[in-house]
């Protein structure tokens, strides 16, 4: 891996995007909601290998029945997409993606958004982040979340943004997936 005089290391970003033109790169989404299903299904049926991971069991286990909870996402798509559709409640298989987005709710509490499924995403994301890898944040939430919040959590296993890993904020669409 090439290396600058500071002793970053710039490689990984040309790897990444290479990886990403090719649909070479793995795509993981954490929270399988309303937001992460419709991107998963986007990003397996556009050519690049995904998978998928929500702490709902129930959720898990509906979506390997082929049977979907996102009115986006009818239950022909999953079964067209059965050989390719893999979701998981182990954030383990975070360890081989090359992308990880993260598509969890952040409900209001006291008109402020809760971010404890963004801190508890971001930890389970720090558990299996690899360098070399691009985290993305896509859950509603105000400017400030991604760097504050999530960026510590990231780095609190010796990664740094910008010089291991690169960190992305995009915020929820209204048309998610597409």
């Amino acid at each position: 891996m090439a290396t600058r005089a500071d002793g970053s290391r710039t490689a990984w970003r040309r790897e990444l995007r290479a990886r990403l033109r090719a649909k070479a790169a793995r795509v993981g989404v954490v929270g399988l909601g309303y937001v992460g299903l419709p991107m998963l299904v986007s990003a397996i049926r556009v050519g690049f290998e995904g998978v998928g991971v929500d702490t709902d069991a129930d959720r898990v286990a509906s979506l390997l029945a082929h049977r979907s909870y996102v009115d986006d996402v009818p239950d022909p798509i999953l079964r067209d997409l059965a050989d390719d559709l893999a979701v998981s409640t182990d954030a383990a298989v975070l360890a081989r993606c090359d992308v990880i987005v993260v598509c969890v709710p952040t409900p209001l509490r006291d008109h402020e958004p809760d971010l404890r499924f963004v801190e508890l995403a971001s930890e389970a994301v720090a558990r299996h982040l690899r360098p070399g890898a691009l985290v993305i944040l896509e859950s509603t939430t105000y400017p400030g979340t991604t760097d504050e919040i999530m960026r510590p959590i990231l780095e609190r296993g010796g990664l740094v943004a910008g010089r291991d890993f690169a960190l992305a904020y995009s915020p929820e669409r209204i048309d998610p997936g597409r």
